[in-house]
């Protein structure tokens, strides 16, 4: 669907330049966004590393911090505990739909501790990145009960080098999903609805046409006002798992609203939210909040998370890999343990059952051989007495 000018505007993103420090910069209770007349100074980020754009979006909160995506980072472990220093993040912002606003090398990188690399939950952390003196404002839309519509957006570089933007691919959707298919596609999203948020929507990719991707973030609207409400984390494939061209694809979204208190834990300043209705408003207060992390995987289904465009990076984290599931190399393995317990099984069997018989020439088949053991004569009993010998007695004693 084709938006009006506004609308690709809009969510483009949303921002507030503000003069002065961010010391001086006092927030009402409300933050509410008048909407038009910041059309000009939305702003959008993707996130870059050793100098390469990915395509993981970062959703802005001031000018020098934002969300992403913990599995667009890169680990020295499994576990995703320790981040690999050897590879540099940058932020790359754009100021309306294709102008640049800078490049910004980032100085700090923190998943969230909750972070799990094998079902995706709690698929978050915040980027520190330095800035160029101007300070802005970007919101987080931090009520889901405020979204009477959904903006989609995919931000990509035409030249990272440059920082020239393609105009961002954009799409409104509001349509229900099949939450029981989402669900059965996904044992994370089955446990955690109100966490992530799942749809089938797909943009082409501009590394390669012929290939569709998710849409990277998730705009809330209520109208006049939008806001950032969720970003990308992870996408589950049926049939043969391939992420291009495959008709089987749901995708999910994390909803930031819940890890806004521990991004303040960080930060040590109060998150820009955006959410209505006084009254009726909650939100999470717990910095340490996680999503209830699943036991298992969907078998037959394939995940797909992090940096779409260079899918090496996280194809490993497929679904036949985590716990409801075993690679093929993984199930050879065991095979060929089985093998060989059995046989070592079958050799003691074979030795003890040798022991046992050996003085009763007592063969087997499953001996798989002869024994060569030399035969002792049989116990023949008394002599028997010869009729011819004169001297035998005509009676023999009753035995009993």
């Amino acid at each position: 669907m084709k938006l009006g000018n506004s609308l690709l505007t809009l969510a483009a993103g949303l921002s507030s330049v503000l003069a002065g420090s961010v010391g001086e910069v006092h927030y009402p209770t409300l933050f509410r966004r008048n909407g038009t007349e910041d059309l000009q100074s939305f702003k959008g980020a993707v996130l870059l590393k050793n100098g390469e754009q990915t395509s993981c979006e970062v959703a802005l909160m001031y000018s020098t911090f934002g969300f992403v995506s913990a599995a667009c980072l890169d680990y020295t472990d499994t576990s995703a505990k320790t981040l690999n220093s050897s590879t540099t993040y940058e932020v790359a912002i754009s100021s309306g739909l294709t102008s640049s606003y800078g490049r910004f090398k980032a100085s700090k990188v923190t998943p969230n501790p909750g972070y799990d690399p094998v079902s995706y939950a709690n698929n978050i952390a915040l980027v520190e990145f330095e800035s160029n003196g101007s300070e802005f404002v970007n919101y987080i839309a931090s009520w889901r009960q405020d979204w009477i519509e959904f903006y989609y957006t995919r931000r990509s570089l035409s030249n990272a080098a440059s920082s020239t933007w393609n105009s961002p691919a954009t799409t409104m959707y509001n349509a229900q999903p099949d939450l029981n298919a989402c669900a059965q596609a996904n044992s994370l999203f089955m446990y955690n609805q109100k966490d992530l948020i799942c749809n089938e929507l797909s943009t082409p990719s501009i590394m390669n046409a012929s290939c569709s991707i998710p849409y990277a973030s998730i705009y809330g609207v209520n109208d006049p006002n939008a806001a950032v409400a969720a970003l990308y984390s992870h996408s589950a494939v049926h049939n043969d798992g391939s992420l291009c061209g495959n008709e089987k694809i749901y995708n999910y979204f994390i909803v930031m609203q819940n890890y806004v208190h521990w991004a303040m834990s960080i930060m040590g300043k109060k998150a820009p939210v955006f959410h209505t209705r006084i009254p009726e408003y909650t939100e999470v207060l717990d910095p340490s909040y996680s999503m209830i992390i699943p036991k298992s995987s969907v078998e037959g289904v394939a995940v797909y998370a992090g940096d779409l465009y260079h899918l090496g990076a996280t194809i490993s984290q497929a679904s036949d890999e985590k716990d409801g599931g075993l690679s093929p190399g993984a199930i050879a393995g065991i095979i060929l343990g089985l093998l060989a317990l059995l046989a070592l099984l079958g050799y003691f069997i074979r030795k003890k059952l040798k022991e046992r018989y050996e003085s009763n020439r007592v063969r087997r088949w499953w001996f798989f051989g002869r024994f060569e053991k030399e035969e002792k004569p049989e116990d023949a009993g008394p002599p028997m007495a010869d009729p011819n010998d004169p001297q035998r007695p005509s009676t023999y004693p009753v035995q009993f």
